[in-house]
């Protein structure tokens, strides 16, 4: 059984993602007849936003398509801020109808299909969605980096673990010391779901950098629980070497030196005075 990492960042990333909330602000430029509505929803106020928009749509429907999906993805954005999320998502499909070329819209949809537990709708919602190119003023587009996250996230859930590996590469050309440490921690336990012990060393070694005794203990310790003792030596000598005074990290080398035969190096570590028996 794998062990569990209980470090701080090592909580995960993938495992409790959100997507962004919308966040509605304001902006120069945005149409009149929007600005009192995205105030509305900004300041967490769906009810007044729900009158503010049906009181447009039953002046005047707006000649330009989109203002018109604005109205409607406010009014399906007040009714997920209020719980209704199936009127929410009929609301959030007639803004795209309306004028396909947002995203609000497809996030209030992807909000409801994760916040129900459907990842791989959501999944595969996300996934077929095309960038729209420019968008309006009052819309909000995901990142392709965010993008990456949501679908590498939906894919954990799936237990997909080679769709979650290619979305975070996509993510992170640059490699894993790009990668926040929360999701460098996923990494890790991406290499262990993947049964690749190369890369899980690599990852490993990344994490353990200039990190307590403790924390690369509970790192290592999960190589060592997984057999790959080989994998592990080197990255405790390395651990070893920035705390030689550390009686834990001194305990495990001698153990895994005996495991791999290196009997020279076990006793060196193990010579009187060397390794204190206090626990």
């Amino acid at each position: 059984m794998l062990k569990n990492l209980h470090t701080a960042e090592s909580q995960g990333f993938l495992p409790h993602y959100r997507l962004p909330a919308l966040s509605f602000v304001p902006k120069a430029g945005m149409p009149e007849v929007l600005l009192p509505i995205w105030e509305a929803l900004n300041n967490g106020n769906p009810t007044m936003a729900e009158m503010r928009a049906r009181h447009q749509l039953q002046q005047q429907t707006p000649d330009q398509p989109d203002v018109h999906a604005a109205l409607k993805a406010a009014l399906a954005a007040a009714a997920l801020f209020s719980g209704a999320t199936d009127q929410a998502k009929r609301l959030a499909g007639l803004a795209l109808d309306i004028y396909p070329a947002q995203w609000l819209a497809h996030r209030i949809i992807l909000s409801i299909l994760a916040a129900r537990r459907a990842y791989k709708a959501a999944y595969m919602h996300l996934d077929r969605l095309e960038s729209p190119g420019p968008v309006p003023m009052w819309d909000e587009p995901l990142s392709h980096r965010e993008r990456q996250h949501a679908l590498a996230a939906w894919s954990w859930q799936l237990a997909e673990w080679d769709t979650v590996a290619t979305h975070l590469q996509t993510a992170y050309p640059e490699g894993v010391t790009s990668m926040p440490r929360p999701l460098q921690a996923d990494w890790f336990r991406l290499c262990l779901y993947r049964n690749d012990p190369d890369e899980a060393a690599s990852a490993a070694a990344i994490l353990i950098a200039e990190r307590p005794a403790p924390v690369a203990d509970e790192v290592l310790q999960t190589l060592v629980q997984c057999g790959w003792t080989g994998r592990a030596l080197p990255l405790y000598w390395a651990a070893y070497r920035r705390e030689p005074g550390n009686e834990l990290l001194r305990r495990r080398l001698v153990a895994l030196c005996i495991r791999e035969g290196q009997l020279e190096q076990a006793r060196e570590l193990t010579r009187p005075g060397a390794l204190s028996m206090a626990a």
